[in-house]
């Protein structure tokens, strides 16, 4: 699984435990909803900078993030 994906795949497991929509979650992370909807499905490869607009939407750390079993096979 690419890289992407993968980080997708977790920002959208982490966004839906925390139970709000992407239209929410977008808001709070300065993005725009279908920008984020596209990084959900592992079609844009983000920057350091988004990555960290995410994390902090989130309220996580960039270790908690990473912290994850998908991460761990790579």
């Amino acid at each position: 699984m690419e890289f992407q994906v993968l980080i997708g795949k977790r920002i959208e497991t982490l966004r839906k435990k925390k139970a709000i929509s992407q239209l929410k979650f977008s808001y709070e992370a300065e993005l725009e909803r279908t920008y984020l909807n596209h990084i959900e499905k592992g079609r844009k490869n983000i920057s350091v900078k988004t990555l960290h607009k995410i994390v902090k939407a989130l309220n996580v750390s960039l270790n908690e993030f990473f912290d994850s079993v998908e991460f761990n096979k790579i």
